[in-house]
């Protein structure tokens, strides 16, 4: 909450301030909020993005923001509010378009904005706008645009807004079971350990064939997993996955490995054989190594 409070100071005073509903959900759910630096107009310079990550692995943009003049502003927002029925959705295109669409959830009736983030001057500049319904208009067909040209969220290099509390706070931080320096120790043992197993360059994620914690399922029983994807190893699911690393460069012969955490607090380390189809399939490792560093990193 600090850091949002202090991009909200430094705003360039004569645009747009945060949202109040923006602010609200960082409030009550800092968990879930992260931030990510991409250069989205191609020019040199990173605009910044900050998005709430959805239970199941995906990432609600709630602020986008560029620098005018050297000053940070925001061009775009995404919130549903506590109450009133406001909505708004952005949704970042290739070349440094930005759609905003802000709709009323009663009647459905709203507004959508395409915006450019031009790289000479330094501003954003309004392409098109259309009034719309909400659901019920083709945003694509309106704006020239395809799904093919949205950019894909899970690609980037999301991080969580440092929580240490400043001087005078007294509150500590709240401890999570997972945290960067667990992420970071076991991206070591992955690299170490697969070259060890004649498996080398295990990436971090699913290169190939991704899928949403909604597509896992056991193999064998074929049943539907009660999972989310996490950073932290917070959340109500079974399984909290924490971390996840494949070795596509390998394909076919690839294998997939999801660090969960339990609803129990156990750590439990599932393998996947699985390269296409839409779902995959997960059973807990056999490797009793990979295990043990799992659940010992853990308990740190």
């Amino acid at each position: 909450m600090d850091a949002i409070s202090k991009l909200n100071d430094a705003l360039a005073k004569e645009d747009r301030m945060i949202n109040s509903w923006v602010i609200e959900t960082v409030i009550n759910q800092p968990e879930a909020v992260r931030y990510a630096f991409k250069d989205l107009n191609n020019d040199g310079v990173d605009e910044m993005i900050i998005a709430n990550q959805q239970t199941d692995g995906s990432y609600f943009v709630t602020g986008v923001y560029y620098l005018k003049e050297q000053k940070p502003t925001l061009l775009a927002e995404g919130f549903v509010a506590g109450h009133g029925g406001a909505r708004n959705a952005t949704t970042l295109y290739q070349g440094g378009e930005v759609l905003e669409v802000s709709w009323m959830s009663g009647t459905g009736r709203g507004v959508a904005v395409l915006s450019r983030i031009e790289k000479t001057p330094q501003a954003a500049t309004k392409v098109q706008e259309e009034e719309v319904q909400v659901p019920g208009s083709d945003l694509n067909s309106l704006f020239g645009k395809s799904d093919e040209e949205k950019l894909d969220l899970k690609s980037f290099d999301w991080q969580t807004f440092d929580s240490t509390p400043s001087a005078g706070n007294s509150q500590s931080q709240e401890k999570t079971p997972w945290n960067a320096e667990k992420s970071a120790k076991l991206a070591e043992f992955m690299k170490t350990w697969g070259e060890k197993m004649g498996q080398p360059n295990y990436q971090k994620g699913i290169a190939g064939g991704d899928v949403g914690p909604d597509n896992l399922y056991t193999l064998g029983e074929n049943s539907k997993m009660d999972a989310i994807y996490t950073d932290t190893g917070q959340g109500n699911a079974k399984y909290r996955i924490v971390e996840r690393y494949s070795n596509w460069d390998k394909y076919p012969d690839v294998h997939s490995y999801f660090f969960a955490i339990t609803d129990t607090g156990e750590g439990i380390v599932f393998h996947s054989p699985t390269t296409n189809g839409g779902k995959m399939y997960l059973k807990p490792t056999d490797n009793k190594e990979l295990q043990e560093e799992f659940t010992q990193l853990l308990h740190q």
